[in-house]
């Protein structure tokens, strides 16, 4: 099942009984259509306030209740238009959307103008000062690559031995207009690294830090060595890859 959907207004996306999420929502609203309960997986779980445009999602149901157009229907009816069922169709009964997920892509959005956007102020992180995307493009080719990233995570304290090398499959800046945008492809992500990654390469945008200071703080593998990460209503998860 592919969902898109506005991560204001919950908590993240895995479920949890103490806050709405995206997962929550989606396993209350498939368990009162297919008649049973539900538990979902998903191919990249997203933080409190980060959207979805194409976020992956697998679950188990009874094939004698399973109709994908119906589906679909009866879903968007219910969680509209917070959350949005793009496309939904049965696999093999072994299919994990994070297990089987080889890649996953995301975009932050930022709005660089003298002033704010009321229309994209819960989608873009504004910044009014003048941004060097040459700077930022220089800075982010040095994360292009497989590297230790500790620097730019928020470590699971569940699992403290868990490696942090990633290897960076795309990293990039565009600019439309006002609306500066950063892509990122991985095979997987550590908690918070896009956004933390996308905090440090708008200090160098900022002129408040050099581009050749990204290989140095990455290297230093310490969170206190990069500044605070960008907000997460810039962040879009866009695509799982499989």
């Amino acid at each position: 099942m592919k969902v898109a959907y506005d991560g204001a207004k919950f908590h993240g996306f895995a479920s949890n009984p103490e806050a709405v999420t995206v997962g929550g929502a989606l396993e209350e609203t498939l368990a009162v259509v297919l008649r049973h309960e539900v538990s979902v997986v998903c191919a990249g779980r997203t933080d409190r306030g980060v959207h979805a445009q194409g976020q992956v999602v697998s679950f188990d149901a009874d094939a004698d209740l399973f109709e994908p157009v119906a589906l679909r229907r009866a879903v968007n009816r219910i969680l509209r238009p917070s959350v949005v069922v793009r496309d939904i169709k049965a696999t093999s009964p072994t299919f994990s959307a994070r297990l089987a997920c080889v890649g996953r892509s995301y975009r932050y959005h930022i709005l660089n103008a003298p002033v704010p956007d009321p229309m994209l102020s819960h989608m873009v992180w504004h910044v009014h000062e003048p941004l060097d995307i040459n700077a930022m493009q220089l800075a982010c080719d040095q994360v292009l690559g497989s590297h230790d990233f500790t620097t730019f995570c928020k470590r699971n304290k569940s699992r403290p031995q868990e490696s942090m090398v990633r290897t960076v499959e795309q990293a990039e800046w565009s600019v439309r207009g006002d609306l500066v945008r950063f892509d990122i492809r991985s095979s997987s992500f550590i908690h918070q690294m896009v956004r933390s990654l996308t905090g440090m390469m708008v200090d160098i945008g900022r002129g408040r830090r050099r581009a050749v200071e990204m290989g140095e703080v990455i290297n230093a593998r310490d969170r206190r060595a990069a500044p605070s990460p960008a907000p997460p209503h810039g962040l879009v998860f866009m695509k799982a890859h499989y």
